[in-house]
């Protein structure tokens, strides 16, 4: 994860532990800021309110994973705050399930706050739930003062839907990926991480073509006013299939000391196609959250 922290920038220390603020994060924002410009249509503000709604939607997120590893005996090294969440870096005990309360915790309050504002919508007539959670209809800013309350409730909705979802794609970045991981080593810790790893890049792999087959099925639709909406898809899918496999290679590569101490590793057991499935890899203490 060392590409993270290299392409990120300090953002100072919030409550003792280090945030730092990745390129990517600061890319996304200017190109909410940038289809404002490109369609006339959208209110003044629509953006600003926007991006103020995303960062604190990913400051909760990132809150609750730090809040149940707090819990959990844990300790933080660092936070990076991602478009999607964050890349935190922290120690945990090496059971399964204290990981993968870790990693459901972000979505679940994503998925709390969406559950609530949306109720109150619905309930009240202001909206309907297909338009909250269509990822290519996002919401305007109305600076009526009649209307900011609602317009304002409505964004904070679909953020929190969008991130909710995205966080539990079973593919790398995301923390889909390092909830299935920490479930499948719950039920079998002795299960090679070859296997594991081999199992969740073939769910990226799913993930990824079902997206691609999705563009290709609404290249002639229209899902909302982000256009073209077939092309987002399609450049979704082609990334989480090439970060399903990063996801893999880095997941399973031998370190520098595996393979300097010869009396850990059997190399003639290792390069054996049949019996690679099956050589036993140690459990790292250090974790990613997203």
């Amino acid at each position: 994860m060392n590409e993270n922290y290299s392409w990120s920038w300090n953002a100072g220390r919030w409550l003792g532990i280090p945030v730092r603020l990745h390129l990517l994060l600061l890319l996304f924002v200017a190109t909410v800021f940038g289809v404002e410009l490109t369609f006339p249509q959208v209110q003044t503000g629509t953006a600003f309110v926007t991006i103020l709604v995303l960062l604190g939607s990913i400051i909760a997120h990132e809150l609750a994973h730090l809040f149940t590893i707090a819990n959990l005996g844990g300790h933080v090294n660092n936070v990076i705050l991602m478009p999607w969440g964050g890349n935190s870096s922290f120690v945990l005990p090496r059971t399964g399930q204290a990981r993968g309360a870790v990693f459901l915790a972000g979505p679940f309050v994503n998925g709390a706050i969406f559950a609530i504002c949306s109720a109150l919508l619905i309930q009240s007539g202001n909206a309907e739930l297909s338009a909250l959670t269509n990822p290519f209809t996002p919401h305007q800013f109305s600076i009526k003062p009649t209307d900011w309350q609602v317009s304002l409730i409505k964004i904070i909705t679909w953020v929190n839907f969008q991130l909710m979802w995205v966080n539990l794609i079973p593919c790398y970045p995301f923390d889909g990926a390092a909830i299935i991981r920490s479930f499948i080593t719950a039920i079998n810790v002795d299960l090679p991480k070859l296997r594991v790893e081999s199992a969740i890049m073939v769910m990226g792999h799913a993930v990824a073509f079902a997206l691609m087959g999705l563009s290709w099925m609404v290249r002639d639709v229209s899902l909302g006013p982000v256009q073209p909406d077939w092309l987002i898809m399609l450049l979704a899918g082609i990334t989480l299939l090439f970060a399903a496999r990063y996801s893999f290679y880095e997941e399973t590569r031998i370190s520098d000391a595996d393979w300097d101490d010869s009396s850990n590793v059997e190399y003639d057991s290792f390069y054996d196609e049949g019996s690679m499935f099956d050589f036993p890899t140690e459990h790292q203490n250090t974790a990613y959250s997203q």
